[in-house]
């Protein structure tokens, strides 16, 4: 079933939390009000955002030459009809509208450089700002893992990323993604499916809810955390604006993970530009047979790490978000009986499952149950079929 090429655009009314900015006093305020209407500028681009940052200091500075009509000195090394660009920005500067949108829908700003942006590790050509909605509330304070991936999943691919999400979910971990089909969305239902915080990037006006489809799944990360772009309001789809966005899912990442992708697809844009930021980046291995997975075998063939198994991430994440002060890597303070039971069948050596259950005399799934919790809090690990106590 093809994707309608009209877009949702989402219901203030029908929202049911409140959304508050985060700004604390009137100069925060003013600067941040000034960035907004720097991007709700007709015809802004990030290039150009960037131009005029670059330029005059700041987003309130830059905001006065605007409305001096003085965009041009910063376009015009780059831009052809510079100045015909820059009156038109000079008459549809209108802060004191973007303040009133901003009250009327509880938008977060964030302006890079300034305290609370996002983007904490060097990436290239970051946004100036970015936008968002939602409860934001510590989902920038967490660990952050981006899992991306093909719109044209297959089953098992779905499931891969519906597992990890759930399983970073539990693990303290914010969930990055595009909000796309396929493994996208799989992996934000398989994070909120466990209550677990999420980020949503998108490449469209925060009003816009594509595809139609995830309408419901833009409401619950709302919710449960932010969705975010560099676009205002009424920005409509564009096929040019993902492959850009998609530099953002990588920079706000700790680690990026690639669950299926084809060998051009956005995920591996994402891949790329998160290897250029440093990020690590895993891929979980697929089938020669299964076009799906040619983007993640091509990744691993050039240097990405495999993921064979979801513990795999923490690992990741113990060197990449170590900067990240409120989080450490779960330890159970208190096992529970049939946990303690499958750490002392190991003896502090590797065991499969069989091997446990004879040991321990349990049954299969209070095996598996008890796995995956010490997996969780990283009691245990797998590897290669085996399970090795960590």
């Amino acid at each position: 079933m093809t994707e309608p090429d009209n877009p949702t655009r989402f219901d203030l009314k029908s929202r049911p939390f409140p959304v508050r900015n985060h700004d604390q006093n009137s100069s925060g305020r003013s600067e941040l009000v000034a960035a907004a209407t720097l991007a709700a500028l007709p015809d802004i681009t990030p290039h150009r955002l960037r131009r005029l940052f670059e330029r005059f200091g700041d987003a309130k500075s830059a905001l006065m030459a605007v409305s001096r009509g003085e965009a041009a000195a910063a376009l015009r090394a780059g831009d052809a009809g510079a100045a015909d660009l820059a009156r038109r920005w000079q008459r549809g500067a209108d802060p004191v509208r973007v303040a009133t949108e901003m009250d009327r829908r509880g938008t977060h700003v964030w302006v890079e450089g300034a305290d609370g942006f996002p983007i904490t590790k060097p990436a290239a050509n970051p946004p100036c700002v970015l936008l968002g909605e939602g409860v934001a509330g510590d989902v920038f304070d967490r660990p952050r893992v981006a899992i991306v991936g093909t719109r044209s999943a297959t089953p098992h691919g779905l499931a891969d990323a519906a597992e990890l999400g759930g399983f970073l979910a539990l693990a303290g971990v914010t969930v990055v993604s595009g909000m796309a089909i396929g493994i996208d969305g799989a992996a934000h239902e398989g994070a909120l499916a466990a209550s677990g915080a999420v980020v949503g990037v998108v490449a469209t006006g925060l009003d816009i809810e594509y595809p139609r489809r995830h309408a419901p799944l833009y409401r619950r990360v709302r919710k449960n955390g932010v969705v975010v772009s560099e676009h205002w309001y009424g920005v409509p789809p564009d096929r040019g604006r993902f492959p850009v966005s998609n530099r953002i899912i990588a920079a706000l990442s700790d680690v990026v993970v690639i669950v299926e992708a084809t060998l051009k697809g956005g995920a591996r844009h994402t891949a790329d530009a998160a290897l250029d930021y440093g990020r690590p980046v895993l891929a979980i291995p697929g089938s020669r047979r299964n076009a799906a997975a040619a983007g993640c075998n091509q990744l691993i063939s050039d240097g990405a790490g495999p993921l064979l198994e979801p513990s795999d991430v923490l690992v990741a994440l113990e060197l990449a978000a170590g900067g990240r002060a409120k989080w450490k890597a779960p330890r159970a303070a208190e096992r529970s009986r049939d946990e303690r039971a499958v750490l002392r069948s190991l003896g502090g050596e590797p065991a499969t499952v069989d091997d446990i259950m004879v040991r321990t005399g349990l049954a299969t799934s209070t095996v598996i149950n008890a796995l995956r919790s010490l997996e969780r809090d990283q009691g245990v690990r797998r590897q290669r079929g085996f399970i090795w106590p960590s």
